[in-house]
């Protein structure tokens, strides 16, 4: 099915954001044959949409930019020989082996998915028009520079909409926060923050049921969720950090288990199907650069411990039954 000519490695990681990277590194490190496989932006989110945010709670960098961490992880990456592949895979199989987009296929001893996250969608008119070609509708503040005196909406009550106001003081005309729910689940502090400094009108309870305008955005809709009541907010920009889903589809078909919307592993990442390690924003709410980093470690400890064998794994097993571990 495959060909003579298929490319082998002990271990293939899909996707290249901080826990495919940080599983790369580790499983290098420790002597396996490892490919990282990115179809899109090394880095992951921290590239595509947070590219300007500054990272504050990843330990050793107090204060660096995301775009710049993605650079030393890259870098790193390469110094220990880890083979940084730019295709998309399109399909991870039972048997270890994963298909490219262009049809390319390569084989593994153990394969770890860090294939991350996807902003969602809120499914309103006027969304999918304006999120194309620069048209007005964001995920993020990935350029400040458009941004500038412009009329900003922000919708969300989560860490990404509160750092996105924070990233748009003294930049934005004016920012509206609106929030679906009366209270916010971000980061007390930050919060705080905009709260006493007034960075934004905030507007709670209200739902965004509609964007229009012609060529680009000119407002949005908004509606009272108790009183129903509709009103017309004029805006030029709207940053839609409504969080974050999954992405499952290249290994919707492998029989995974799931707890929720994310991957089931165990202590040492091990999903339910033997040698399929998993780490990063695919199995954990906990959205955190620092996080994603050491599961991804820990799941190319896992791999090696799959694929060697050492005399020392049991140390690593303790109390547990290898065929029916308990799975959290």
């Amino acid at each position: 099915m495959f060909g003579d000519n298929l490319n082998s490695f002990d271990v293939i990681v899909v996707g290249g954001g901080p826990a495919g990277l940080s599983a790369g590194i580790v499983a290098s490190i420790k002597g396996l044959k490892t490919a990282v496989f990115e179809g899109g932006s090394w880095g992951g989110l921290l590239s595509t949409i947070y590219p300007y945010k500054k990272i504050y709670n990843y330990p050793g960098t107090p204060r660096i930019r995301a775009d710049h961490l993605v650079s030393e992880w890259v870098r790193q990456a390469a110094d220990h020989g880890v083979l940084l592949i730019k295709e998309r895979i399109v399909r991870i199989l039972s048997n270890l082996q994963v298909e490219t987009i262009d049809g390319l296929s390569y084989s593994s001893k153990a394969i770890i998915i860090a294939t991350g996250m996807t902003p969602n969608e809120l499914g309103v008119p006027g969304e999918t028009k304006f999120s194309k070609k620069d048209r007005g509708v964001y995920p993020y503040v990935t350029e400040p520079r458009i941004f500038r005196d412009e009329n900003v909406l922000v919708v969300g009550g989560g860490d990404t909409a509160i750092d996105a106001v924070l990233d748009l003081q003294n930049i934005a005309k004016s920012i509206y926060l609106v929030h679906r729910k009366a209270e916010f689940r971000a980061s007390e502090t930050n919060l705080a923050k905009v709260k006493s400094e007034n960075m934004a009108t905030i507007l709670t309870n209200i739902n965004l049921v509609e964007i229009g305008g012609g060529q680009r955005v000119e407002f949005a809709i908004l509606e009272d969720v108790v009183t129903h009541e509709l009103r017309r907010l004029d805006v030029s920009k709207i940053i839609l950090a409504v969080g974050l889903r999954p992405n499952t589809e290249i290994f919707s078909d492998l029989g995974l288990s799931f707890r929720g919307k994310f991957l089931q592993v165990d202590d040492l990442m091990r999903t339910n199907v033997e040698g399929i390690f998993a780490a990063g924003d695919i199995v954990t709410p906990y959205q955190l650069a620092a996080v994603a980093a050491a599961q991804g470690a820990l799941a190319a400890h896992g791999a090696h411990l799959f694929i060697k064998d050492p005399y020392w794994k049991q140390e690593h097993l303790s109390g547990e039954v290898e065929p029916s571990r308990q799975i959290i």
